[in-house]
């Protein structure tokens, strides 16, 4: 229970302490009203109105506000008790209401915030559909569960309002309606419990399903090409079996325990029934209206139960969610200085080592971007070129050394300032399921469709997106499935000068192009300096014909090589130039 009251209270966004007093007030008004019964059977029956405390009580305190206790009296004390009670409910739930859908955007944005706060190294180990699922399954039923608690909550303080009631006519058939309810709830416990298990499975099948079912259908055309979507749909069925498993548990639990209840009350009823007109000496009047008592008692002692079982199944993804969320906020990027940076004279790595886990991907080197030219860092797979662009756009942090920016370090800087000032194309052409006009704008809406227009421009790609069906506002499909390789590659390009950086990271960006697209848009690139400072990564020689300077990275070290200057070279020493970087 104390989960439940967890959920309900510690909830942000929600007014759990409004919602908690109307309900309050809905018991009490209805308490009211159900009392009132007693001295309104007993005026109707004839009998004497002195042989209960409560009937008594009551009478009184109506003739102190003026009034007779009258039947028509009561019956309007009755209606208007009940309206109160409608009232009040309506004012608490409405609440609940809107707290289910707080709860639930609120938890989303909470984890995307965190998600886009924290460190790249905890974002990539992160499995997208576990960050899918929590936004969707998971948060949805955390806000349910919210809903649900405070249902519990409200069924809680029916009971305490019926058994203050039931007492204070009988406490001799309070005490014993309340343990054949103990005795009731006791029996079926089990199934609470069962429910529990069923919740959690539910909730970790679920995140595994969609996990997987993430990266099948990011590798579908891999699995497609080789004949492997059998073996696959074969693994996902089993997942699923299991699914269907836990949540025919989960059904046949709550179905259970609601007929098991409906039994059981009934025999207990009956049987308290029986001997109170037997044994007990208590007047007609009283004992109709305590039998009303105790059933409502009863009977919102077991919808307790209930939707105690409901909550418990809703609570372990609630606990999913806060458990990434904490998760990601420890994750945060570490705090850099507040400094605004400047771009005049360049980017220097001075003694710089960087290692993961027991993997030393280079120690003590130095590296030179000149501003307004072209370095290209060349070197087999897994030299750590991608890393050293990571440590230049802030996110990697070197384990000694410096990544200095016109002489100042970087974790001196205002990191989100010094981003804004990149364009970065990355060698995975991933683009989003929207129009090449969202896809290169990235929703910022600073930058215009001019902007947009000179960009496509510079990267060569104004004559494919002209010549598409609906030119800017045209679909790319999933992952921009629609375009070519060499389309796609031209479109993270724009998408990265459309801000107008200062300096431009390219990460294998001819990868997809053909020798003569390749050399066209070495053409440009070349074109962009000295405007524009170029920081490329590539394995591909046609970039060396327009580099300024060039690093080759090898077994946890860097050497500069050297490079004919661009703007001197003749027509026909490009292809030699070409030939010795190679060779080298």
């Amino acid at each position: 229970m104390l989960s439940v009251l967890r959920i309900f209270f510690n909830a942000k966004g929600t007014n759990s302490w409004t919602v908690l007093g109307a309900l309050v007030l809905a018991g009490l008004a209805e308490g009211i009203g159900v009392a009132n019964l007693l001295p309104l059977i007993t005026i109707m029956i004839g009998a004497d109105t002195d042989a209960s405390p409560l009937s008594r009580m009551l009478i009184d305190t109506i003739e102190a506000v003026g009034l007779s206790p009258e039947p028509y009296v009561l019956v309007s004390l009755i209606v208007l008790s009940i309206t109160a009670k409608a009232i009040f409910t309506l004012i608490a739930m409405r609440h609940v209401g809107y707290a289910v859908a707080e709860v639930a955007t609120g938890l989303r944005a909470t984890l995307v915030g965190n998600l886009l706060r924290g460190r790249w190294s905890y974002f990539v180990t992160q499995p997208v559909g576990r960050v899918a699922n929590a936004m969707s399954n998971e948060a949805t039923r955390a806000g349910r569960a919210y809903q649900i608690a405070a249902e519990c909550i409200a069924d809680t303080i029916q009971v305490v309002v019926y058994m203050i009631i039931a007492l204070l006519v009988s406490w001799q058939l309070t005490l014993l309606a309340l343990l054949g309810g103990a005795v009731v709830v006791g029996l079926l416990g089990f199934l609470v419990r069962t429910a529990r298990k069923a919740g959690l499975k539910q909730t970790n099948r679920t995140r595994y399903m969609v996990t997987y079912l993430t990266d099948v259908l990011n590798n579908m055309k891999t699995l497609k090409a080789m004949a492997r979507q059998a073996a696959f749909a074969a693994y996902l069925d089993k997942q699923i079996a299991g699914l269907r498993k836990a949540l025919r548990r989960q059904v046949t639990s709550t179905e259970a325990l609601k007929s098991f209840q409906e039994i059981l009350t009934t025999v207990v009823m009956g049987a308290g029934l029986i001997l109170a007109i037997e044994v007990s000496a208590i007047p007609p009047g009283e004992l109709i209206v305590m039998y009303v008592v105790i059933l409502k008692l009863v009977k919102n002692v077991m919808r307790m139960q209930r939707q105690y079982q409901k909550a418990v199944l809703s609570e372990s993804p609630y606990h999913a969610v806060e458990a990434l969320i904490a998760e990601s906020a420890a994750a945060a990027e570490n705090a850099h200085g507040g400094a605004p940076p400047s771009f005049q004279q360049g980017c220097r790595l001075s003694a710089v080592s960087k290692s993961f886990g027991e993997h030393q991907v280079f120690q003590n080197i130095d590296l030179e971007i000149p501003r307004g030219e072209i370095t290209v860092l060349m070197g087999p797979s897994g030299t750590g070129k991608t890393t050293l662009a990571d440590l230049v756009l802030g996110l990697q942090d070197p384990d000694a050394g410096e990544v200095l920016i016109d002489g100042t370090p970087l974790s001196d800087l205002d990191l989100q300032s010094w981003r804004r000032m990149i364009g970065y194309v990355s060698q995975d052409l991933v683009l989003f399921h929207d129009s090449v006009l969202m896809n290169i704008t990235l929703g910022d809406p600073t930058i215009s469709e001019e902007d947009v227009r000179r960009a496509l421009e510079l990267a060569g790609a104004t004559d494919f997106v002209a010549a598409l069906p609906e030119g800017l506002s045209t679909m790319v499909g999933e992952k921009g499935g629609k375009l070519s390789g060499g389309q796609r590659q031209r479109i993270t390009l724009a998408r990265a000068l459309a801000g107008r950086p200062k300096l431009l990271v390219l990460d294998e960006v001819t990868s997809a192009l053909d020798a003569r697209s390749e050399e066209e848009l070495c053409t440009t690139l070349g074109g962009l300096t000295p405007e524009l400072t170029i920081l490329a990564i590539t394995h591909r020689p046609q970039l060396l014909t327009i580099a300024d300077t060039v690093y080759r990275v090898h077994d946890g070290q860097i050497a500069k090589s050297p490079v004919t200057t661009p703007s001197a070279r003749r027509p026909g020493e490009i292809e030699t130039a070409v030939a010795t970087q190679s060779s080298s």
